[in-house]
Protein backbone atom coordinates (compact mmCIF):
# COMPACT_ATOMS: atom_id res chain seq x y z
CA UNK A 1 0.00 0.00 0.00
CA UNK A 2 2.90 2.36 0.72
CA UNK A 3 4.28 1.74 -2.78
CA UNK A 4 0.84 2.29 -4.32
CA UNK A 5 0.35 5.55 -2.42
CA UNK A 6 3.83 6.81 -3.31
CA UNK A 7 3.21 6.03 -6.97
CA UNK A 8 -0.17 7.76 -6.92
CA UNK A 9 1.16 10.95 -5.29
CA UNK A 10 4.21 11.08 -7.57
CA UNK A 11 2.11 10.68 -10.70
CA UNK A 12 -0.34 13.37 -9.54
CA UNK A 13 2.54 15.82 -8.94
CA UNK A 14 4.09 15.03 -12.31
CA UNK A 15 0.74 15.40 -14.07
CA UNK A 16 0.30 18.83 -12.47
CA UNK A 17 3.82 19.81 -13.57
CA UNK A 18 3.03 18.71 -17.12
CA UNK A 19 -0.08 20.90 -17.22
CA UNK A 20 1.69 23.91 -15.69
CA UNK A 21 4.77 23.79 -17.90
CA UNK A 22 2.74 22.94 -21.00
CA UNK A 23 0.57 26.00 -20.40
CA UNK A 24 3.69 28.12 -19.87
CA UNK A 25 5.30 26.86 -23.07
CA UNK A 26 2.16 27.69 -25.03
CA UNK A 27 2.03 31.18 -23.49
CA UNK A 28 5.75 31.90 -23.91
CA UNK A 29 5.80 30.67 -27.49
CA UNK A 30 2.76 32.67 -28.56
CA UNK A 31 0.97 29.43 -29.38
CA UNK A 32 -2.46 30.56 -28.16
CA UNK A 33 -4.71 33.01 -29.97
CA UNK A 34 -8.33 33.57 -29.00
CA UNK A 35 -9.63 35.09 -32.25
CA UNK A 36 -9.29 33.43 -34.61
CA UNK A 37 -8.74 30.45 -32.31
CA UNK A 38 -5.31 28.88 -32.50
CA UNK A 39 -3.62 26.45 -30.11
CA UNK A 40 -0.25 25.33 -31.42
CA UNK A 41 0.35 21.99 -29.72
CA UNK A 42 3.85 21.66 -31.18
CA UNK A 43 5.08 24.11 -28.55
CA UNK A 44 4.37 21.67 -25.73
CA UNK A 45 3.70 18.21 -27.22
CA UNK A 46 7.40 17.24 -27.21
CA UNK A 47 7.66 18.13 -23.50
CA UNK A 48 4.45 16.23 -22.69
CA UNK A 49 5.70 13.11 -24.49
CA UNK A 50 8.99 13.24 -22.58
CA UNK A 51 7.11 13.41 -19.28
CA UNK A 52 4.79 10.57 -20.31
CA UNK A 53 7.86 8.48 -21.20
CA UNK A 54 9.32 9.19 -17.75
CA UNK A 55 6.06 8.32 -15.98
CA UNK A 56 5.76 5.09 -17.96
CA UNK A 57 9.32 4.09 -16.98
CA UNK A 58 8.54 4.88 -13.34
CA UNK A 59 5.44 2.68 -13.46
CA UNK A 60 7.57 -0.32 -14.44
CA UNK A 61 10.04 0.45 -11.65
CA UNK A 62 7.19 0.58 -9.12
CA UNK A 63 5.89 -2.74 -10.43
CA UNK A 64 9.31 -4.31 -9.87
CA UNK A 65 9.41 -2.87 -6.33
CA UNK A 66 5.93 -4.16 -5.62
CA UNK A 67 6.90 -7.73 -6.50
CA UNK A 68 9.70 -7.66 -3.93
CA UNK A 69 7.05 -7.54 -1.17
CA UNK A 70 4.73 -10.15 -2.66
CA UNK A 71 5.22 -13.62 -1.20
CA UNK A 72 2.80 -15.56 -3.40
CA UNK A 73 4.27 -17.02 -6.59
CA UNK A 74 0.77 -16.97 -8.09
CA UNK A 75 0.37 -13.24 -7.38
CA UNK A 76 3.77 -12.52 -8.95
CA UNK A 77 2.77 -14.59 -11.96
CA UNK A 78 -0.41 -12.54 -12.42
CA UNK A 79 1.41 -9.21 -11.94
CA UNK A 80 4.10 -10.04 -14.48
CA UNK A 81 1.53 -11.42 -16.92
CA UNK A 82 -0.59 -8.27 -16.69
CA UNK A 83 2.43 -5.98 -17.03
CA UNK A 84 3.81 -7.99 -19.95
CA UNK A 85 0.56 -7.69 -21.87
CA UNK A 86 0.28 -3.97 -21.18
CA UNK A 87 3.89 -3.30 -22.21
CA UNK A 88 3.53 -5.36 -25.37
CA UNK A 89 0.33 -3.54 -26.30
CA UNK A 90 1.97 -0.14 -25.85
CA UNK A 91 4.97 -1.24 -27.90
CA UNK A 92 2.65 -2.25 -30.75
CA UNK A 93 0.71 1.04 -30.52
CA UNK A 94 3.89 3.11 -30.74
CA UNK A 95 5.22 0.93 -33.54
CA UNK A 96 2.10 1.79 -35.53
CA UNK A 97 2.58 5.49 -34.73
CA UNK A 98 6.21 5.37 -35.87
CA UNK A 99 5.28 3.62 -39.12
CA UNK A 100 2.62 6.24 -39.82
CA UNK A 101 5.24 8.98 -39.67
CA UNK A 102 8.04 7.06 -41.39
CA UNK A 103 6.07 5.54 -44.27
CA UNK A 104 4.61 7.83 -46.95
CA UNK A 105 1.00 6.77 -46.36
CA UNK A 106 0.11 9.34 -43.67
CA UNK A 107 1.83 12.36 -45.29
CA UNK A 108 0.20 11.51 -48.61
CA UNK A 109 -3.22 11.07 -47.03
CA UNK A 110 -2.91 14.40 -45.16
CA UNK A 111 -1.94 16.19 -48.38
CA UNK A 112 -4.92 14.71 -50.23
CA UNK A 113 -7.43 15.53 -47.47
CA UNK A 114 -6.24 19.09 -46.84
CA UNK A 115 -5.82 20.10 -50.51
CA UNK A 116 -8.08 23.01 -51.45
CA UNK A 117 -8.84 24.39 -54.92
CA UNK A 118 -10.26 27.63 -56.22
CA UNK A 119 -10.78 29.79 -59.28
CA UNK A 120 -10.89 33.53 -59.83
CA UNK A 121 -10.39 36.16 -62.52
CA UNK A 122 -7.55 38.70 -62.43
CA UNK A 123 -8.50 41.69 -64.60
CA UNK A 124 -6.40 44.58 -63.34
CA UNK A 125 -2.79 45.57 -62.75
CA UNK A 126 -3.88 47.94 -59.97
CA UNK A 127 -6.71 46.21 -58.09
CA UNK A 128 -5.86 42.58 -57.40
CA UNK A 129 -8.13 39.57 -57.29
CA UNK A 130 -7.31 37.70 -54.11
CA UNK A 131 -8.15 34.98 -51.65
CA UNK A 132 -7.34 34.61 -47.96
CA UNK A 133 -5.81 31.57 -46.26
CA UNK A 134 -4.24 30.45 -43.01
CA UNK A 135 -0.81 28.86 -43.29
CA UNK A 136 -1.63 26.20 -40.67
CA UNK A 137 -4.65 24.63 -39.02
CA UNK A 138 -5.93 25.72 -35.60
CA UNK A 139 -3.67 23.23 -33.78
CA UNK A 140 -0.56 23.61 -35.90
CA UNK A 141 -0.59 19.97 -36.97
CA UNK A 142 -0.52 20.78 -40.68
CA UNK A 143 1.23 23.57 -42.56
CA UNK A 144 0.81 25.03 -46.03
CA UNK A 145 3.53 23.60 -48.25
CA UNK A 146 2.89 24.84 -51.79
CA UNK A 147 0.51 26.99 -53.81
CA UNK A 148 0.10 25.90 -57.41
CA UNK A 149 -1.23 28.46 -59.89
CA UNK A 150 -2.35 27.95 -63.49
CA UNK A 151 -3.34 31.06 -65.46
CA UNK A 152 -4.75 31.46 -68.97
CA UNK A 153 -2.33 34.33 -69.51
CA UNK A 154 0.25 36.13 -67.38
CA UNK A 155 -0.35 37.21 -63.80
CA UNK A 156 1.79 38.34 -60.89
CA UNK A 157 1.08 36.44 -57.67
CA UNK A 158 1.99 38.06 -54.34
CA UNK A 159 1.62 36.32 -50.97
CA UNK A 160 1.51 38.78 -48.06
CA UNK A 161 0.94 38.55 -44.35
CA UNK A 162 -2.30 40.09 -43.18
CA UNK A 163 -0.40 42.84 -41.36
CA UNK A 164 1.53 43.98 -44.43
CA UNK A 165 -1.48 43.74 -46.73
CA UNK A 166 -3.73 45.84 -44.51
CA UNK A 167 -0.91 48.33 -43.96
CA UNK A 168 -0.10 48.86 -47.65
CA UNK A 169 -3.23 47.76 -49.52
CA UNK A 170 -3.84 51.29 -50.88
CA UNK A 171 -0.23 51.81 -52.02
CA UNK A 172 -0.42 49.75 -55.21
CA UNK A 173 1.22 46.65 -56.62
CA UNK A 174 4.74 48.08 -56.63
CA UNK A 175 4.75 48.70 -52.88
CA UNK A 176 2.89 45.51 -52.00
CA UNK A 177 5.28 43.50 -54.13
CA UNK A 178 8.15 44.62 -51.95
CA UNK A 179 6.59 42.87 -48.95
CA UNK A 180 5.63 39.56 -50.56
CA UNK A 181 6.86 36.40 -48.85
CA UNK A 182 7.38 34.63 -52.20
CA UNK A 183 10.32 36.86 -53.08
CA UNK A 184 11.70 34.85 -56.01
CA UNK A 185 8.74 33.10 -57.64
CA UNK A 186 5.77 35.30 -58.41
CA UNK A 187 5.08 35.25 -62.18
CA UNK A 188 2.55 32.72 -63.49
CA UNK A 189 3.05 32.44 -67.24
CA UNK A 190 1.04 30.25 -67.31
CA UNK A 191 2.14 28.01 -64.39
CA UNK A 192 3.66 28.85 -61.03
CA UNK A 193 4.52 26.81 -57.94
CA UNK A 194 5.13 28.77 -54.74
CA UNK A 195 6.97 27.00 -51.92
CA UNK A 196 5.29 28.40 -48.84
CA UNK A 197 7.89 29.59 -46.30
CA UNK A 198 8.01 28.36 -42.72
CA UNK A 199 6.30 31.17 -40.79
CA UNK A 200 4.29 31.56 -37.57
CA UNK A 201 0.58 30.86 -37.72
CA UNK A 202 -1.34 33.67 -39.36
CA UNK A 203 -3.69 34.85 -42.06
CA UNK A 204 -2.22 35.46 -45.52
CA UNK A 205 -3.53 37.30 -48.57
CA UNK A 206 -2.75 35.87 -51.99
CA UNK A 207 -3.02 38.61 -54.66
CA UNK A 208 -3.33 38.20 -58.44
CA UNK A 209 -2.51 41.06 -60.84
CA UNK A 210 -3.17 40.89 -64.58
CA UNK A 211 -0.08 42.29 -66.29
CA UNK A 212 -1.91 43.76 -69.28
CA UNK A 213 -5.25 44.66 -67.65
CA UNK A 214 -6.79 41.80 -69.63
CA UNK A 215 -9.11 39.40 -67.74
CA UNK A 216 -7.23 36.20 -66.97
CA UNK A 217 -8.83 33.06 -65.56
CA UNK A 218 -6.73 31.64 -62.72
CA UNK A 219 -6.94 28.23 -61.06
CA UNK A 220 -5.08 27.68 -57.79
CA UNK A 221 -4.44 24.79 -55.43
CA UNK A 222 -3.19 25.01 -51.85
CA UNK A 223 -1.52 21.92 -50.45
CA UNK A 224 -0.70 21.25 -46.81
CA UNK A 225 1.54 18.71 -45.14
CA UNK A 226 2.21 17.47 -41.62
CA UNK A 227 4.07 20.00 -39.51
CA UNK A 228 7.84 19.73 -39.96
CA UNK A 229 8.42 19.70 -36.21
CA UNK A 230 6.07 16.71 -35.79
CA UNK A 231 7.84 14.90 -38.62
CA UNK A 232 11.18 15.59 -36.92
CA UNK A 233 10.53 14.33 -33.40
CA UNK A 234 7.59 11.91 -33.54
CA UNK A 235 9.56 9.00 -35.12
CA UNK A 236 12.30 9.33 -32.47
CA UNK A 237 9.83 9.64 -29.61
CA UNK A 238 7.94 6.62 -30.94
CA UNK A 239 11.21 4.66 -31.06
CA UNK A 240 11.92 5.59 -27.43
CA UNK A 241 8.48 4.34 -26.35
CA UNK A 242 8.95 1.13 -28.36
CA UNK A 243 12.36 0.51 -26.75
CA UNK A 244 11.08 1.15 -23.21
CA UNK A 245 7.99 -1.03 -23.53
CA UNK A 246 9.87 -3.70 -25.47
CA UNK A 247 12.47 -3.99 -22.70
CA UNK A 248 9.75 -4.06 -20.05
CA UNK A 249 7.80 -6.74 -21.96
CA UNK A 250 10.90 -8.90 -22.39
CA UNK A 251 11.87 -8.59 -18.72
CA UNK A 252 8.35 -9.35 -17.51
CA UNK A 253 8.11 -12.34 -19.84
CA UNK A 254 11.27 -13.85 -18.30
CA UNK A 255 9.98 -13.26 -14.78
CA UNK A 256 6.58 -14.67 -15.71
CA UNK A 257 8.14 -17.91 -16.91
CA UNK A 258 10.16 -18.20 -13.70
CA UNK A 259 7.09 -17.69 -11.48
CA UNK A 260 5.07 -20.08 -13.62
CA UNK A 261 7.67 -22.79 -13.05
CA UNK A 262 7.61 -22.01 -9.32
CA UNK A 263 3.84 -22.48 -9.20
CA UNK A 264 3.98 -25.91 -10.82
CA UNK A 265 6.99 -26.91 -8.75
Amino acid sequence: MHIHNTKRYLFLVQAALVLIFAAYLVYAGGGLVAKPFYLGINSFLYFVLLMVLLIMAESYVFTALEMRFVDSESAKFLITQRTFRAALSWAVVWLVVMLLFVLPFLPGAVTDVTRSNGQLTADSSDVPAHFVMFNSDMFGLTEASIIEVTALGEVDVFVLTEYNYLLFEDRGAEILGGYRVNANDYLAAPDLTIDFPDMPHGRFYVLFYSLNDVPVEVDYTVEKEISNSLMDYMPFMSLAFIALNGLAAGYMMLLNRRYKEGIYR
